[in-house]
């Protein structure tokens, strides 16, 4: 009996020097370790933040370039289809007076220019500009029929006018406003996408008034900014030049006297 119980009791020791043991050998975490592992946590997660950041700026870059050559590529077209059926005359405004919205009593040029007018096959004077538009009055003849709104710069507008076949031509303000038979944006503002379109129109060379000519050149720049103070445009996102042929030869009207084609009344 006296031996079973040393056989028990010491069968309690070594089971008690065992859980000791296994105390001991217990390795923990302290808290500068988990500390560190924090910190380094923290490292690697803005690390991964900032390649996410910038892969997200690569993509917002790379689609704003997208949209843009999409504009400049569909204003494209749209110029093509627009002046291939001029008729009679073709004339360019230089860039200031297209800016300054001058064209009553302005001579065109003989090199190039900001806007473009020329005859439609119905007989009515078209002009072109990307310049902005100031509001309009619609008239027909005498008769006042609505008013356009005002057009942003850096949007493509067509304006339409009568044509006085007497006097070759037409009424550009009337009382100090400018006034038009039709005006149309060529697109809708969110066609855009925040950009802004510049058309700049060149003749072939050694033109002067009176040539006949096929064809003009339009290089067309798409811009991603407008500065208000200096009315300039900036940051080129895209830009492509092309040959406008028209269906038959016209006459240029460049800047001689007789090239004064819209009138202040």
């Amino acid at each position: 009996m006296i031996l079973t119980d040393r056989r028990q009791a010491g069968k309690r020791k070594e089971q008690l020097s065992y859980a000791k043991n296994l105390v001991k050998d217990r390795k923990g975490t302290t808290l500068v370790e988990t500390m560190v592992t924090l910190f380094l946590i923290s490292i690697l997660m803005a690390m991964a933040a900032s390649a996410l950041s910038s892969a997200s700026r690569i993509f917002v870059r790379i689609q704003k370039t997208q949209y843009a050559q999409s504009v400049l590529d569909t204003t494209m077209t749209e110029l093509r289809t627009i002046t291939k059926d001029a008729a009679g005359y073709v004339k360019l405004y230089e860039r200031t007076t297209a800016m300054e919205e001058q064209y009553g009593g302005s001579k065109g040029t003989n090199t190039k220019g900001n806007a473009i007018e020329f005859m439609t096959p119905e007989g009515f004077v078209e002009l072109v500009s990307a310049n902005g538009c100031s509001e309009t009055e619609i008239h027909i003849g005498d008769k006042v029929t609505g008013t356009a709104n005002t057009v942003e710069t850096g949007q493509l507008l067509t304006r339409y006018y009568f044509r006085n076949s007497n006097t070759g031509q037409y009424i550009f303000t009337q009382n100090g406003k400018p006034v038009a038979r039709a005006v149309a944006n060529v697109f809708t503002k969110g066609f855009y996408m925040g950009n802004y379109v510049e058309v700049e129109y060149s003749y072939p060379a050694n033109v002067s008034d009176g040539s006949k000519i096929s064809s003009i050149t339009a290089k067309v720049t798409v811009y991603s900014e407008y500065d208000e103070a200096t009315k300039s445009l900036k940051n080129v996102m895209a830009t492509d030049t092309e040959v406008l042929e028209f269906r038959n030869p016209i006459t240029v009207k460049g800047n001689a006297d007789s090239a004064i084609t819209a009138i202040n009344e």
